[in-house]
């Protein structure tokens, strides 16, 4: 699944006389051989493991092959990383396992998210991973722990409606090593048969999309989704309606209707905010799974229930058990699948940040938009709890764009921004937090 739109140029040999490095630094002319950043690969590489420094493949050139294990792409514009990541997904794709390690400072970082857009949309985005830093002393610092394999896509592409035909698709990115290893799992239980899991993740932490991801692999049938704070009135036809579906003539004035199991088919019914599978929702789910099969309201005959089911939360696992009947609630013999929390998640803050600033930038028409954040306000960011993940972050972005752009002074959003924005989206203390999952 490595970038399958990727470029399809003939790759030209060329191999080294000392044989692969380990790691190949291209920099922007500024940082080319920079003696200071010499001195602490040496030290800080494995020993008897080298590395070497490269110009930046010229665009539009036959893609080499990639011999070292890492590439690090220091400070350059990434408008010009194109090719490196080209070369990559073409050495992933031949069976390798090169990673591209991307650092840029707080001035390219609106560039990056132009970068990771385009990519994303195209369907070429692998082997990738994120750093933001000032100076060489910072990228030296950050290293070690970017000195790993990246095992899974960087991006999941899921349409912007997902049970509604739609050409629109957007982009959730998978940086961190984290998320990386989550992805990892729900691809597991998709390819080996399980068909029920349990998405535990705080607000905004991405759960459609990972379950979305999980269909992916699953590939077949449909994808459905019922949110139940939506939908659960309390009664219990109406329930068992909404999920198993009903007959003609099954209430006064009623045509036949699908419920959600049949409408996915062999696929996945997505069942969201389900906290709220007490009273009627359990005693429905419990029909079904009891026997694998379920009978629409008002038929004769119960049918199949072929569908995987993926349930989500925002609520602990705590709050679950205490809410409902623990012996329905093992009934329900969910897999659990913990969302990590973006706080923990540098890489992917970083991919939010930039491709959020890079999708208000291109908004604008007055206004200059800021190159990036300011290496204080960034350390606000990655200092902030975020109990509404991404939906937060995106949030106080947004609204630090907002007051950047009226006060309209330097390139970068700074402190005082990126702090209003904080008090208004995502408060450190609120009566909601103690509810949330986390992990």
């Amino acid at each position: 699944m490595f970038g399958m739109s990727g470029r399809k140029d003939k790759i030209e040999p060329m191999i080294g006389a000392q044989g692969p490095a380990f790691l190949r630094v291209h920099a922007s002319e500024l940082y080319l051989r920079d003696p200071v950043f010499e001195s602490g690969l040496r030290e800080l590489l494995p020993a008897g493991r080298r590395h070497d420094w490269a110009e930046l493949p010229t665009p539009g050139a036959p893609l080499r092959p990639v011999e070292a294990e890492y590439l690090l792409s220091l400070f350059v514009d990434p408008a010009r990383l194109d090719e490196l990541a080209d070369a990559v997904l073409a050495a992933r794709r031949a069976g390798g396992s090169t990673v591209l390690i991307i650092a840029v400072n707080s001035q390219q970082l609106t560039a990056l998210g132009n970068w990771l857009t385009r990519r994303g949309n195209e369907n070429r985005l692998g082997g990738v991973r994120l750093m933001l830093a000032q100076n060489v002393d910072q990228v030296l610092r950050q290293l070690p722990q970017r000195l790993h394999k990246v095992s899974e896509d960087n991006i999941i592409r899921m349409p912007v409606s997902t049970e509604v035909e739609t050409t629109q698709y957007r982009n959730f990115y998978v940086f961190s090593p984290e998320l990386q290893a989550l992805v990892a799992r729900i691809r597991a239980y998709a390819a080996n048969g399980i068909h029920r899991s349990y998405l535990l993740g705080g607000p905004g932490s991405g759960k459609t999309s990972l379950a979305y991801y999980y269909y992916l692999v699953r590939n077949r049938g449909r994808f459905v989704s019922v949110n139940l704070a939506a939908e659960n009135t309390g009664d219990k036809a109406a329930v068992k309606s909404l999920l198993c579906g009903h007959v003609s003539g099954a209430f006064p004035g009623a045509g036949a209707r699908t419920g959600a199991f049949t409408h996915a088919r062999e696929g996945v019914c997505f069942i969201d905010e389900s906290h709220g599978i007490t009273g009627p929702v359990m005693e429905v789910l419990m029909e079904a799974f009891d026997n694998g099969q379920y009978l629409p309201f008002g038929a004769s005959a119960k049918q199949p229930l072929e569908c995987a089911i993926v349930f989500a939360t925002n609520r602990s696992w705590e709050t679950l058990i205490n809410s409902v009947n623990i012996d329905e609630f093992t009934r329900i013999g969910a897999a659990t699948l913990s969302v990590p929390e973006l706080y923990k998640r540098e890489e992917d803050m970083i991919a939010v940040a930039a491709t959020t600033l890079a999708r208000l930038a291109s908004r604008c028409t007055s206004w200059h938009p800021p190159k990036g954040l300011s290496e204080e306000a960034w350390q606000l960011v990655r200092q902030c709890r975020w109990h509404g993940n991404i939906r937060a972050m995106v949030r106080v972005l947004e609204s630090a764009f907002v007051d950047y752009g009226v006060r309209g002074s330097d390139s970068l959003l700074q402190v005082p921004d990126i702090m209003a924005g904080i008090q208004l989206w995502e408060p450190s203390e609120h009566h909601s937090h103690k509810i949330y999952s986390v992990a």
